[in-house]
């Protein structure tokens, strides 16, 4: 019995042996897999981590209302940090705010924070920062921007109705933008599928060394949803978004 289990098991490693050698492309694939699963399991358990970190350090050392700031170098501020807050606020504004926080950015991608009347709602992911305007590869600047739907029947427009007609009906843009048209909010899963615009996802993990969306059709719909409702019903809609700087702001 053991020497069939024994010839089996060396058959099995024969096979895959003649089998890679024919398709190396798998191997790589595999390779790529288990370090993105090591990488996830190593990211799970920062997270955690960091949430500990972060309950010890709000209990014992932050001041009530108040976010620490030493947060920020590991962890997610749930709320808008009070600093933020307080040079956002509009009297004559009443409405729904999104906040976009920058915080990081490569050649290509720019990753941030998105808050909702001041709560953490989800990640956001741009195209870079541009010295000069890149057509379709630069983020917007740095603002504060009505937020409302396109009434028209752009082509990716349509193209969204066709996927999701129980609940898309038109783009919600980011108006007045200078220098920039047809600038949306919308789903995507990295910077080639944004354009200029604002993609969103509650899931961010790192694929062959950069940042991948995983979750983004679900989040745009909850969001979009959300807000469709309240335009609808008459409510103003705007986003402020700041760049990198405003984590060295805080600290000043």
């Amino acid at each position: 019995m053991k020497r069939i289990v024994f010839l089996i098991f060396i058959g099995i490693i024969t096979f895959a042996v003649i089998y890679f050698i024919k398709n190396p492309d798998m191997l790589e694939d595999i390779w790529l897999w288990i370090v993105g699963l090591v990488g996830l399991i190593g990211q799970s358990v920062k997270s955690f981590y960091n949430y500990i970190i972060e309950k010890l350090s709000l209990k014992d050392n932050a001041e009530p209302g108040k976010q620490n700031p030493d947060l920020l170098k590991g962890s997610i501020p749930r709320e808008l940090p009070a600093e933020l807050v307080k040079k956002n606020q509009t009297p004559a504004f009443k409405g729904i705010t999104l906040t976009v926080l920058r915080f990081s950015r490569d050649e290509d991608t720019t990753i941030g924070l998105l808050y909702l009347n001041k709560q953490f709602y989800c990640y956001t992911l741009e195209d870079t920062y541009q010295e000069v305007k890149v057509p379709g590869q630069t983020r917007i600047p740095a603002g504060t921007y009505a937020l409302d739907f396109l009434k028209s029947d752009t082509p990716l427009t349509l193209k969204y109705r066709r996927n999701f007609p129980n609940w898309f009906q038109y783009h919600l843009e980011i108006k007045e933008i200078p220098g920039f048209t047809g600038v949306y909010i919308h789903r995507g899963g990295t910077h080639k599928d944004t354009k200029g615009c604002l993609l969103v996802s509650d899931s961010l993990t790192i694929a062959k060394g950069k940042e991948v969306f995983t979750n983004s059709t679900n989040t745009f719909e909850r969001l979009y949803r959300f807000l469709k409702e309240k335009i609808e019903q008459g409510t103003k809609a705007r986003i402020i978004i700041k760049d990198e700087s405003w984590i060295t702001a805080l600290k000043q």
